[in-house]
C-alpha cells in the first residue's frame, strides 16, 4: 500500500502554485521522504517547488507542457536529498482523477525520474481547486501503483482515502455519535489507525474513549506490569490482574466490549527501537507516559514522520496530603507548532537521569547533581480522566471542526482547582529542534539513525515486541 502525508501549510503552498493563474492548469513537485513498513510505503512531502514560470512550453486550460530542463533540475535536487519526486498538476474544471493524455504522457516523466534518482518511489498527484478532491499513484516496474490514502494535517485532519464508498449500513450503537457528527466521520474513525503510548490513568480512559467512539484500530504501547494499586485508575483492570502487562489487560478489556477495534499490543516501551518503529503505521498517536524520554521519541515522531502527537500530562499539587492545585494538559504536536522542548514541558537533562539505574542516580543524588524524579506522583481518577476526554475532543475537533474555524490553539490547560480552562499557540523556538525544516517528514534515516537518536543494541535472537490480535 502506498500513502502520501502532507502538512496542511504545504498543500496551501503547492494549492497556490497550481492554481497560480485561474481556470489554467498549473504544475508543481513534491520532495518526499519515506516510511517503509511492512505494509506500507508512506511519503511523506517535505518541500513544495512550483514548477518555473519560464519552464512552461504551454500552459492552458486543459494542457500542459513543459520544458524538459524543469525536470532535470529537480531530480538533481531529489537526487541530492535521497528524495521521492511527485509530480503534481491541477485540473481546474476536473475531473478529480488523471485524463487519458495523463496516462500516456506521464510513464515517461516517471521513466527519466527512475533513472536520475534510482531506488526510490516517485509519482504523480493531481488535485482540483480549493481542495476538491484528488488522486494520487506512484510509478513502479509494473506500472502504476494507486496511492490509496492521502492525509493533510494541520488545523484540520483530512483524509482522502482511493477506495469504493463504503455505503453499508452502520452498527446501530453508534447512531446517536451519527447524528452529531454525520456517517462519513463514523466511516472514517473506522479506518483509523491511532497509537496510545502508556496505558494506565490517562492511556486507559483515551482507550475506552476511542473504542467507543468505533476507531478502527489501536496501537497499545507499555513495558509496565499491572500493580494492584493502579486499579483506582486504569479502565478495564482488576484487582486479580495484578503482575499482568497493562496493554494484554487492556486489550482482553476492549475485545470484550465487542464493537469490533482491533486492538495490536507491544508490551514494552517505546524506549526499544523495535518497539518504537511500529508506531510509524499510526494515523495518530496520543502520549500517556509520565516520562520525559518517550516524550522526546514522540517530538522526533511528530516532525519526522508527520504524525500529529496529542500530548497529555496531570499534575497533582499536594503537599502533606491536601491538594492545593490540579493542572492538566493537552499538548498537540506537529511540525509548525512549538514543542515539548521549546515550551520546557520536558527537558534533555531529566531524559538523560531517567536513563540511569538506580544506583547511578543514586550517587549522583547524593553528590548534588541529580534532582528528584517525579516518580509516583499524586493520581485522582476524574482528573486524569477528564484530561483523557479533553484529548480525544481535540482530535474529534481536527476531524470535524465542531469547535470552529477561530479554534486554532495548539495546548489546553485545564485548571480544576479554579475551575477554568485556558488555550495557547506558540511559535516554534528559534533554537529549537521543531524549528529545523529539514526534519520535516524525513522519514527513515539510514542504518541506525531512526529518529535521529542513539539506540542500545538489541540482541538478534530477542523474540518480537508485537502481538497483533484481530
Amino acid at each position: 500500500m502506498h500513502t502520501l502525508t502532507i502538512l496542511e501549510q504545504h498543500f496551501e503552498e503547492l494549492e497556490r502554485a497550481v492554481f497560480s493563474r485561474p481556470s489554467i492548469e498549473g504544475a508543481a513537485y513534491l520532495l518526499c521522504g519515506s516510511s517503509v513498513t511492512e505494509g506500507e510505503v508512506r511519503l511523506l512531502v517535505m518541500e513544495v517547488h512550483p514548477v518555473a514560470e519560464h519552464h512552461y512550453l504551454v500552459r492552458e486550460p486543459d494542457r500542459l507542457s513543459i520544458d524538459s530542463a524543469s525536470y532535470t533540475l529537480i531530480a538533481k535536487r531529489a537526487r541530492a536529498a535521497g528524495a521521492s519526486i511527485i509530480f503534481v498538476h491541477g485540473h481546474p474544471d476536473g475531473p478529480e482523477d488523471f485524463s487519458p493524455q495523463d496516462n500516456r504522457e506521464e510513464p515517461k516523466l516517471h521513466e527519466f525520474f527512475s533513472a536520475r534518482v534510482p531506488g526510490r518511489p516517485h509519482g504523480s498527484l493531481v488535485i482540483t481547486p480549493e481542495g476538491g478532491g484528488g488522486a494520487a499513484r506512484v510509478w513502479v516496474e509494473t506500472g502504476w501503483e494507486p496511492v490509496t490514502r492521502i492525509r493533510i494535517y494541520g488545523s484540520r485532519f483530512r483524509f482522502m482515502d482511493d477506495s469504493v464508498a463504503d455505503e453499508r449500513p452502520l452498527p446501530k450503537f453508534f447512531d446517536r455519535q451519527v447524528r452529531a457528527f454525520g456517517p462519513e466521520i463514523q466511516r472514517l474513525l473506522g479506518r483509523l489507525h491511532v497509537g496510545v503510548v502508556g496505558i494506565g490513568g490517562t492511556g486507559s480512559p483515551v482507550v475506552e474513549q476511542l473504542v467507543r467512539l468505533g476507531v478502527g484500530t489501536i496501537s497499545e504501547f507499555d513495558g509496565d506490569a499491572f500493580d494492584a494499586s493502579n486499579v483506582n485508575r486504569m479502565y478495564g483492570s482488576k484487582v486479580s490482574d495484578a503482575g499482568r502487562n497493562k496493554t494484554e489487560i487492556s486489550e482482553m478489556h476492549v475485545e470484550e466490549i465487542g464493537l469490533g477495534t482491533v486492538v495490536r499490543a507491544y508490551p514494552r516501551h517505546i524506549t526499544e527501537e523495535e518497539v518504537a518503529r511500529q508506531l510509524r503505521e499510526c494515523d495518530v498517536v496520543f502520549g500517556c507516559t509520565d516520562r520525559h524520554a518517550p516524550r522526546g521519541i514522540l517530538v522526533q515522531l511528530a516532525l519526522r514522520y508527520l504524525i500529529p502527537v496529542f500530548d497529555l500530562g496531570v499534575k497533582v499539587d499536594a503537599p502533606e496530603k491536601m491538594i492545593r492545585g490540579v493542572i492538566g494538559r493537552v499538548t498537540t504536536l506537529i511540525p509548525g507548532e512549538a514543542c515539548l522542548f521549546c515550551r520546557e514541558r520536558i527537558s534533555s537533562e531529566v531524559m538523560r537521569l531517567e536513563s540511569l539505574s538506580p544506583t547511578e542516580w543514586q550517587v549522583l543524588a547524593d553528590e548534588g547533581y541529580a534532582p528528584e524524579l517525579e516518580i509516583n506522583n499524586p493520581a485522582v481518577i476524574p482528573f486524569t480522566t477528564a484530561v483523557a476526554s479533553q484529548a480525544v475532543s481535540e482530535l474529534l475537533h481536527r476531524l470535524t471542526g465542531f469547535m470552529g474555524p477561530e479554534r486554532r490553539s495548539s495546548e489546553v490547560l485545564m485548571f480544576f482547582h479554579e475551575t477554568s480552562i485556558r488555550t495557547n499557540r506558540a511559535p516554534p523556538g528559534a533554537d529549537c529542534l521543531c524549528s529545523q525544516l529539514g526534519l520535516w517528514g524525513r522519514g527513515d534515516g539510514s542504518g541506525r539513525d531512526f529518529l535521529g537518536l542513539t539506540w542500545p543494541e538489541v540482541a538478534e535472537e530477542r523474540e518480537t515486541v508485537s502481538r497483533l490480535t484481530s
